[in-house]
């Protein structure tokens, strides 16, 4: 126990305490960055105006892995 007092006491430090974060407004450059990501600009490119994502394949898996498997299909290879 000694030796972990010891260890925690040595950590601190007399040194001022790290400045926060200095919360500044996003630039233009990421501003812009943001409407392109979106989409909502008016530079969308024809490749990226409709994407579309199926998670059907990662909703059945989710699906089989809620559940606990049952001994048949546990010894299933």
């Amino acid at each position: 126990m000694i030796a972990l007092e010891r260890a925690v006491l040595a950590s601190f430090s007399d040194r001022a305490p790290c400045k926060s974060k200095v919360r500044r407004p996003p630039s233009e450059d990421a501003l812009a960055e943001a409407e392109r990501l979106r989409g909502t600009g008016t530079s969308c490119s024809a490749t990226a105006a409709r994407v579309v994502i199926d998670l059907s394949h990662h909703a059945a898996v989710a699906d089989r892995l809620w559940t606990a498997p049952t001994p048949e299909e546990d010894h299933v290879e």
